[in-house]
């Protein structure tokens, strides 16, 4: 079993110019855009980029060598995997670049993305994907009731300022979980121009878009240059419309810990990928989707709304705050679930009782 630190530790010392450019080197891209770069790597249009060896000893520095907590939710091997990078002739001396990271809680908005000259002529825009923050979850589940939601729309206006920073430059655009939507939503509303210059869009087990928007004649023009890529359980990338072929990749996990990245298994230069997905994925993404359309978009709206006033109301601001609550949160929760109307715990009762049967399913496999 191997996976992107095994990658780096066996094939790290192939520059791009031996080696060329994989899908393995796309997702170690992606997931660096989870590192905090704040005041190591400049914004777009703001200084000269930054060796990636050299973004690495000043964020280590910055931590002084304290154990680094990404959350719950977000890999805690992700510095590990910057470390092995930096020391790797394939990765050290990239470029990074455009560094962003925008976070309102009131306004649920959670954007982060980074930039990185490959060396072989091109520049990798990674989109971070749902971090910790329940600000950053509600508005992925805004995805399913809103033509757009604002990351979608900053990862718009991110593109098309990296395109004007880097003229000339093919683009490579990518992310995991959220980040691979908006990559995809990057690509479709970017100019005609910027379009021209993106080579591959890479969606790393991010969910897709309601039925209105992959019928659209954007999506339709950028579709041939999305790779996606999901485990074989996968629920994250399951979710609302995903017509292009999708790409299955074998996972040491089960169940909703497919999603992490670590668990999917590298060979040589690429993946070990599988022939589809498993039955209980595709049950889920046949369930979800079937539930989501039999609803109106404001009843979609209201049953967003209506969760994340039930996970809010023991303030806290992100999942581990919630795991860290414990049972001491339920109450105010179970209060908050009560106030709610008839139809809001209707919905509600119905996603959570949706998702737990799928967690369930990939968990028994």
């Amino acid at each position: 079993m191997a996976n992107i630190l095994d990658y780096l530790d066996w094939r790290g010392d192939l520059t791009l110019a031996q080696d060329p450019f994989n899908e393995v080197d796309n997702l170690i891209l992606a997931e660096l855009s989870f590192v905090d770069f704040g005041g190591i790597v400049p914004g777009p249009g703001e200084g000269r980029a930054v060796p990636l060896w050299k973004a690495a000893e000043a964020y280590f520095a910055k931590t002084e060598g304290r154990p680094i907590d990404m959350g719950v939710l977000v890999p805690n091997q992700i510095p590990e995997l910057l470390r092995r990078a930096a020391a790797s002739p394939r990765f050290r001396d990239m470029k990074l670049n455009g560094f962003v990271d925008h976070l309102d809680t009131v306004k649920a908005e959670q954007f982060a993305a980074l930039a990185a000259e490959c060396g072989d002529g091109t520049v990798y825009l990674s989109f971070r994907g749902t971090d910790d923050t329940l600000a950053g979850w509600k508005e992925d589940f805004y995805l399913s009731c809103m033509r757009e939601v604002p990351a979608q729309k900053m990862a718009v206006t991110y593109t098309e300022a990296m395109a004007h920073q880097y003229p000339r430059i093919k683009l490579r655009l990518g992310g995991h979980s959220k980040g691979g939507n908006l990559a995809v939503y990057a690509a479709m509303n970017a100019p005609e121009p910027v379009q021209r210059r993106v080579t591959a869009v890479y969606s790393l087990d991010g969910p897709g878009f309601p039925s209105q928007i992959v019928g659209s004649d954007p999506y339709r023009s950028v579709m041939p240059l999305i790779v996606k890529i999901v485990p074989d359980s996968s629920i994250v990338g399951m979710i609302l419309e995903t017509p292009e072929p999708m790409r299955v990749v074998r996972s040491d996990q089960k169940g909703v810990m497919q999603h992490l990245t670590f668990s999917w298994q590298v060979s040589g230069n690429d993946f070990e990928y599988l022939p589809q997905v498993s039955p209980s994925s595709q049950l889920f993404n046949r369930s979800l989707n079937g539930w989501l359309e039999s609803l109106s978009t404001e009843d979609r709206e209201r049953a967003v709304d209506a969760l994340f006033s039930v996970l809010r109301s023991s303030h806290a601001d992100s999942i581990s705050d919630l795991m860290a609550a414990g049972l001491k949160a339920v109450p105010t929760m179970i209060n908050t679930f009560v106030g709610l109307s008839e139809a809001d715990r209707r919905h509600l009762i119905e996603a959570m009782g949706l998702l737990m049967a799928a967690v369930r399913s990939r968990s028994s496999r």
